[in-house]
């Protein structure tokens, strides 16, 4: 729970509102659930991507969701990131989970430790802003947008509400 609350407000001090789409590009582990739940208690909607995506498949939909944060799992998937990101205009941040921020990336690139401190001292400043966004939230506000596979075409946004989630 302590670790939702940072990454949530972590998020909150990096500027995330209400609805904006936050990406995760990771397999199954634990921190992929974290960053899910961290983003659903800042208000945020989650935008899953396969970790298996191609980095075209990858741009279109962070660029089609209007992504602007990303948890990318490790260097390999912040470099399809990387080669793709003139794709992408609404990606500002990326938050890498396993492994070291590259040099030449410190100015978009943090890590989760990072955002997690980030958070703490958000919530040391505004002890009530994670209690706030989840009592703020509605059944009717985007919770997750979920591409298809994209077989028959380019990949689909599936938009989940949170009453969809609740039910």
């Amino acid at each position: 729970g302590e670790r939702v609350r940072a990454i949530a407000a972590g998020l909150l001090a990096e500027g995330i509102n209400r609805e904006d789409r936050v990406a995760i590009l990771c397999n199954t582990r634990v921190e992929w659930v974290l960053c899910d739940l961290g983003i659903l208690a800042a208000g945020a909607a989650t935008t899953t991507v396969y970790p298996s995506s191609t980095a075209e498949d990858c741009a279109f939909i962070l660029s089609d969701s209007e992504t602007r944060i990303a948890f990318v799992e490790d260097l390999s998937q912040l470099k399809k990131l990387e080669d793709q990101r003139a794709e992408m205009p609404t990606l500002r941040k990326l938050v890498l989970i396993d492994g070291s921020v590259p040099p030449e990336h410190k100015e978009w690139v943090i890590t989760l430790d990072q955002l997690e401190d980030l958070g703490a001292a958000h919530l040391k400043k505004h002890p009530k802003a994670i209690d706030e966004q989840v009592a703020g939230i509605s059944g009717e506000h985007l919770a997750t947008l979920i591409y298809t596979s994209g077989t028959t075409g380019r990949p689909k946004g599936v938009r989940l509400m949170h009453e969809c989630w609740a039910y």
